[in-house]
């Protein structure tokens, strides 16, 4: 039985006592049998800040205080297994507290929208716990802000990153399996906090899309009808090259997961526990239906995410990036908008850049110019017919009107172009 190796992170100068800045070692590369990541040639420790106290925020405050290179420094509103930690009043107190350089966005989930937006004011590098709001709103205006405040925001997406992903992913590539028949997701959540739709479906929407690629269109259907199921969630998603995939989600105790792409040669289906820390499971079944079970060894989802965040604090293209996290999020408000209407929905999404918003506004202006020109004509011509000929002068704001609609194209010049990628994406 053949054991897949979890990814190892590299660690530098575990004597660092505090805030002082370890000294830099030589440059390293994390290289694994599943997972790849440039990291940054200077490793850096960073002072971080937990927000939050629920079970994900202590689980990051564990896998925190156990690092060799980072340490935990302060917590709002306070972690009482580490009494040395500085404990902050209230979430002002704690972006004010000194020497400071990343942070664990949670806490609860009505509130960490708001978290989001201030901790990339502070323009600080973050690990935000996935989904920060009912909707993509949050990504977009921290994506809009970042080049002014130099926030680095890594979504808390750990699950393309494990390595049974990746033996799909190379499965998927190479046809190993035959031809693409599909892929389906299955697995529990709880829904004390809100609906299937809201919580949890975005996880395993970014899951599909790292595999498969973008979606195009959803269709989705959940117990009880409506746009909050709180029971079951199905969701039939369509991919570029009309690839299609699933996702079955229950209410329920957390269980392992199961990850299934079946192709017309077989099928490979991959076990993850509910923490995605522990042992994963891999079981191919050939054309004859005989299983082959791999077990692959326990996972560091937390040290993966460190690392991502490395690499994007040094300016790498990496991912999971905000640009996925937006994606995901804009997927979950696509079902939320198929189980309102019960049908079908195409998806079409906005670039996330200042030029795209540009766009956006002035195809606005532009339709409300043209409203307006359709009401002043009119207007302009049954003036003069019902005896009130002032109206007609009415027509002398439409040449105004267009050259000011002209002028304002000229403005895209002014628009920041967004720094090109100096490296492919990696998954």
């Amino acid at each position: 039985m053949r054991r897949l190796s979890p990814s190892p992170v590299g660690t530098v100068n575990a004597d660092d006592p505090g805030c002082r800045p370890a000294a830099p070692p030589d440059t390293m590369m994390i290289v694994t049998e599943t997972f790849s990541l440039p990291m940054p040639a200077r490793f850096t420790s960073m002072n971080f800040l937990i927000l939050g106290d629920g079970p994900d925020e202590r689980a990051w405050a564990r896998a925190i205080a156990d690092s060799e290179r980072h340490r935990l420094a302060a917590a709002y509103p306070g972690l009482e297994e580490y009494p040395e930690v500085s404990r902050c009043r209230d979430l002002d107190d704690a972006l004010a507290t000194a020497n400071i350089d990343a942070a664990v966005i949670g806490g609860p989930f009505d509130g960490r929208e708001e978290t989001l937006r201030r901790v990339a004011a502070q323009g600080l590098k973050a690990i935000c716990m996935h989904p920060p709001g009912p909707d993509s709103e949050a990504y977009y205006q921290v994506a809009m802000s970042r080049a002014e405040t130099g926030a680095v925001i890594v979504p808390d997406l750990a699950e393309r990153l494990h390595p049974g992903v990746s033996e799909l992913r190379r499965a998927l590539e190479s046809q190993a399996l035959g031809k693409f028949r599909s892929l389906r997701f299955e697995s529990t959540a709880d829904t004390s906090e809100g609906d299937l739709a809201q919580l949890a479906f975005s996880r395993a929407g970014d899951l599909i899309r790292a595999l498969l690629g973008e979606i195009e269109a959803v269709n989705a259907s959940g117990d009880p009808q409506g746009e909050h199921p709180v029971f079951e969630l199905v969701v039939q998603l369509r991919a570029v090259g009309s690839r299609r995939a699933e996702i079955r989600i229950r209410s329920g105790p957390e269980a392992p997961s199961r990850l299934t792409l079946e192709g017309t040669e077989g099928s490979l289906t991959l076990e993850l526990p509910a923490d995605l820390d522990g042992p994963a499971r891999l079981t191919r079944r050939g054309a004859d239906g005989d299983p082959e079970v791999e077990t692959l060894d326990p996972w560091d989802s937390k040290a993966a995410l460190l690392a991502v965040l490395d690499a994007a604090s040094a300016g790498r293209a990496v991912h999971p990036d905000l640009a996925d996290a937006t994606r995901a999020m804009e997927v979950t408000e696509g079902v939320v908008r198929s189980l309102r209407r019960g049908r079908t929905v195409e998806l079409h999404y906005e670039e996330i850049s200042e030029a795209g918003t540009f766009k956006s506004v002035m195809t606005s202006v532009g339709c409300m110019a043209l409203l307006s020109i359709l009401v002043i004509v009119p207007l302009a011509l049954a003036g003069p017919a019902l005896g009130i000929g002032g109206t007609i002068y009415l027509a002398y704001v439409i040449p105004p009107l267009l050259i000011v609609f002209v002028l304002l194209q000229f403005l895209r010049f002014a628009v920041r172009r967004e720094p090109e990628e100096t490296a492919p994406p990696e998954s």
